[in-house]
This record gives C-alpha cells, sequence and structure tokens, in this order.
C-alpha cells in the first residue's frame, strides 16, 4: 500500500525525529547548533565538540524520518501522521505520540498555531483531514463521530473532558472491543471545528 495513501502493514512503529531551531535565548546566550540532519538518509549526526583526545568527533543516529529545523507543518503531517490516519479510516487501529524534553518543541509540532493554517500541527490537521475524508464519501454511508480526551500522568488517568476532575479512571479490557477506560465520557462532533472546541476545552483541565 503506497505510503501516501495509508501506513505501511509491516510498519508497526516508526520513529520520527524533528530537529527544532535554536531559540531566541539560546541564540542570545551564544549557543551553537551541534546537529546535523540528513534528511535524505534519516540520519542524526551530533557534534562531540567538547569530547576526549582520540573521542570520535560526532555520533550517528539513524530513524525512520528526520526533519531539519527548517521544516513545515505540513511535511510533518504529511509523512508522520497522514499515513496513520488512512489506516484509522478504513478501520485499524493508530496512535501518534510526541517525546522529549520540556521545551523541544511537542505542543508545536502536536498543535501549532491552530489560528494560522500553515502553522497547524498535527491534532488539528488530523481533524481536517477526517472530515474532509466524511465529506468525500458517496452514497448512503453515514458517519458517527465521538471525541475523547483523556489524561494519562503517574499511572492515573483522569478524563479531561469529565464533570469530576477528581476521578481516577480505569483501563480495563473486553474481548470484543479490547483496552478501554471505564466511564470515559464521549462527545459527538459534527465537524473538524466541534472537534477543536472539544480539545480547547480538555485543554483547560
Amino acid at each position: 500500500m503506497p505510503e501516501s495513501t495509508a501506513a505501511n502493514e509491516n510498519d508497526n512503529v516508526r520513529v520520527v525525529v524533528r530537529c527544532r531551531p535554536l531559540s531566541k535565548k539560546e541564540q542570545t546566550s551564544g549557543c551553537k547548533a551541534v546537529v546535523n540532519v540528513d534528511e535524505r538518509t534519516g540520519t542524526l549526526s551530533i557534534k562531540n565538540e567538547g569530547g576526549r583526545p582520540g573521542e570520535p568527533n560526532k555520533k550517528d543516529f539513524s530513524f525512520d524520518r528526520v526533519f531539519a529545523p527548517g521544516c513545515k507543518q505540513v511535511d510533518i503531517y504529511n509523512d508522520a501522521a497522514r499515513p496513520i490516519v488512512e489506516s484509522v479510516l478504513e478501520g485499524y487501529n493508530g496512535t501518534i505520540f510526541a517525546y522529549g524534553q520540556t521545551g523541544t518543541g511537542k505542543t508545536f509540532t502536536m498543535e501549532g498555531v491552530r489560528s494560522a493554517p500553515e502553522l497547524r500541527g498535527i491534532t488539528p490537521n488530523s481533524f481536517a483531514h477526517i472530515f474532509g475524508h466524511i465529506a468525500k464519501m458517496a452514497g448512503d454511508v453515514r458517519f458517527l463521530v465521538r471525541v475523547s480526551y483523556l489524561e494519562i500522568y503517574n499511572e492515573s488517568v483522569r478524563d479531561l473532558l469529565g464533570k469530576d476532575q477528581n476521578a481516577q479512571l480505569e483501563v480495563k479490557e473486553r474481548p470484543d472491543i479490547g483496552v478501554y477506560v471505564k466511564d470515559l465520557s464521549a462527545y459527538v462532533v459534527n465537524n473538524a471545528d466541534d472537534m477543536d472546541k472539544t480539545m480547547t476545552l480538555g485543554n483547560k483541565n
């Protein structure tokens, strides 16, 4: 199956690395960029300028895909997220999550600036993708889209859309539906704006 339309069935897990540019504070402090990105080979090279004599002057790391600091939000979405969303629309499960230290750009990559189309992150782009797919479906096919939003922190599960923000939910498993969170709220949404408003509400909690 082409990568542009759905995730490769052999790609159970893909690791995509995005390098952010130096912040203004880092530039003012005289920090130097020590990471070189080769998008063609999926390789990151980290300079080892403070290494001891005899140590390599750089270390190389390979990933499924790497993006240089100047990459665009849409490039990240099309490569890292679009194939997964396409697979979900075909009935498969899919997960996208960002991992990194504080200040590395996780929130910008996932959410971006929702008021500026070119700066929207993976999450709002996936909203538009899902409802764009629904709008293109012909015939008598009907869709029901429900949204849930939860937080897992220190092994505690909290419903970000629930009335009781202090309630700790339980992760369960059933033969017919697999893993699920008991008593997790779900809201019906009719368009991407509804999903965006629901996420904004959850973020406040």
